[in-house]
């Protein structure tokens, strides 16, 4: 009897701790769902290099497949931009 007891005792306190724990991590807001929105701080030196990837005093060629013409000329949006698997993407206007 004495063994359920403690047990129970020990039960009853880790679900309190657990919960208090959880409760304060969401008042806090600390979540880490990947779904929304993340911020990241970078650098203006990080931020010249991602901008400039790819357009460097030369022309860029972006290859449009079947499958996202189609998808934007199916589309009801009037403006908008498509990600390609590569990490580019373009925007179009109809």
């Amino acid at each position: 009897m004495e063994r359920k007891s403690i047990i129970l005792a020990f039960g009853v306190v880790g679900i309190l701790s657990v919960s208090i724990g959880f409760s304060n991590v969401l008042a806090k807001g600390e979540t880490n769902d990947q779904l929304g929105d993340t911020n990241r701080v970078v650098t203006a030196e990080e931020q010249n290099k991602v901008e400039n990837k790819t357009v460097e005093d030369k022309s860029v060629t972006t290859v449009i497949t079947a499958e996202e013409q189609n998808r934007v000329e199916n589309s009801s949006a009037p403006s908008g931009f498509v990600k390609q698997e590569d990490g580019t993407g373009f925007y179009f206007m109809k």
